[in-house]
């Protein structure tokens, strides 16, 4: 028992030594004066009668002296143009002033009359940056941190937006025409759409259309390349997967391609790269509109239209082995076949126009002779490597205000020996021509790179190592 009183009379100092009695001043203000000098707030108080009574060791810093010295003076001995006094005889609070404080810096401060009840007992003058230069750095990085997160809203919405309509797919031949109706026809309907045609020739294009003029214009337009996507991740990335599915996996699961694009529509470009295990659960989805992750047990209700495109003809899809035949018919309820450009070359001056207007070369016309070369030219890339072209000739002209024949990557011009072989008498002649036409486009690529062979490489639209063998062969002086 004595063992046990002893315990509880030790606890009890301990006690009285820990609890802050709050009804003792003498204790209490030593502590609020501790408080006060750890705040990163500078505070000076005064009285009525504006006589400094407690300044703290943020403002004792700033001025340089001791504040002890300062208790019961005036305020303006050490601030002659403080504006406290005035506070004092408005009773109203300054918030968020500037003051320069004897030429050391700018101070961003708050003065605040103090009342207790009815009763006025004196001032407060709070500085809430010690520099203007602060406060700037702060609004500085607020904006940095707001125009991130605008930006990350941004590239969120632009990744589920449509980018082109109807009206962004240029041409007057009567294929382009008709297909462009026939988007249009199809675009309010909920059909799966399969879109073929060459590489190049804008698949993708028509994709967005269809999104954008269809019902489902508001929800979201949701991209996948099957042949840019491993094998081994493809599935996940279209249906997603649970929490722990497998090792590596997120936490918190992922949702998929296919459940991103409820409401809305999912396009499938290169259908025909998809693995044979997937082309299974996508006909399945396609068929009870739900979609089932990796490693969960119950489905989820989906609603999304389909658009899939390939480059591949569609006999050559329909006898392909490794292709389902029942997920090839569920596709292919509306097809579109989109012509190469050598079939529709009276296409080819108004893409030109448009390409030119619409990037750096705004402005520069095409000579006739450029033209010719482009019209009979046979586009084994499409409307993609006329594009690509297009702008090679525009940073082989740099300064001038017309795009001519040598402007033109060096295969375009050359291949008039193999469009025209009547023409084919003057054979020597010809591969001089071209071997100029080669040494000035790379002369000008590197001029315009300044003399950096990656970039010429580039631009010249070869491979690095091409390049180097040009210029040894050519022996062209690169400096």
């Amino acid at each position: 028992m004595m063992r046990k009183k002893a315990n509880g009379s030790q606890g009890e100092i301990a006690s009285e030594k820990h609890v802050l009695d709050l009804d003792n001043a003498e204790k209490l203000l030593p502590l609020l004066e501790l408080m006060l000098d750890q705040a990163y707030l500078g505070i000076v108080f005064v009285d009525p009668d504006g006589v400094i009574r407690f300044m703290n060791r943020q403002y004792e810093e700033l001025i340089g002296v001791d504040r002890k010295e300062t208790y019961g003076k005036h305020i303006t001995e050490y601030f002659p143009d403080s504006r406290l006094p005035e506070v004092i005889r408005t009773r109203k609070a300054e918030l968020g002033w500037k003051y320069n404080y004897q030429g050391k810096g700018t101070l961003v401060v708050n003065r605040i009359p103090i009342t207790k009840g009815d009763k006025f007992i004196g001032a407060m003058t709070q500085c809430i940056f010690q520099d203007i230069s602060e406060l700037r750095e702060m609004a500085r990085k607020l904006d940095l941190l707001e125009t991130k997160v605008q930006t990350f809203k941004r590239a969120a919405t632009d990744l589920l937006t449509p980018k082109y309509n109807i009206d962004d797919i240029k041409g007057i031949s009567p294929s382009i025409v008709d297909l462009k109706n026939m988007a249009l026809m199809y675009a309010p309907t909920d059909s799966t759409v399969l879109i073929t045609g060459e590489t190049g020739t804008g698949k993708e294009l028509f994709a967005h259309a269809i999104h954008h003029a269809g019902n489902r214009n508001e929800g979201p337009f949701v991209c996948v390349n099957c042949a840019s996507i491993p094998d081994e991740l493809l599935e996940s990335e279209l249906f997603g997967y649970g929490p722990g599915a497998f090792t590596g996996a997120l936490k918190k699961g992922k949702i998929g391609k296919i459940e991103l694009s409820h409401g809305g529509t999912l396009f499938l470009d290169e259908i025909g790269e998809l693995p044979f295990k997937a082309q299974a659960k996508l006909l399945r989805v396609l068929e009870e509109k739900r979609v089932e992750k990796i490693g969960e047990v119950l489905p989820s209700e989906i609603d999304f239209r389909l658009i899939a495109a390939t480059n591949k003809p569609l006999d050559f899809l329909k006898n392909q082995k490794n292709f389902r035949q029942d997920l090839f018919h569920r596709l292919s309820v509306i097809s579109i076949n989109i012509p190469p450009l050598r079939e529709r070359v009276e296409d080819i001056p108004l893409l030109i126009e448009h390409f030119l207007q619409g990037g750096p070369g705004r402005g520069m016309n095409v000579k006739e002779a450029a033209l010719h070369e482009m019209m009979r030219y046979t586009w084994p890339g499409n409307v993609r490597e006329l594009r690509n072209a297009l702008e090679l000739a525009v940073c082989v002209a740099q300064n001038e205000d017309a795009i001519d024949v040598h402007h033109l990557p060096g295969h375009i011009h050359a291949s008039k020996a193999q469009t025209r072989p009547e023409e084919d008498h003057q054979d020597l002649h010809m591969k001089a021509e071209i071997r100029t036409n080669e040494i000035q486009l790379i002369k000008n690529a590197l001029g315009s790179c300044w003399g950096n062979k990656s970039q010429a490489a580039k631009m010249l639209g070869i491979s690095r190592s091409s390049l180097y063998n040009k210029i040894k062969r050519y022996a062209i002086l690169t400096g």
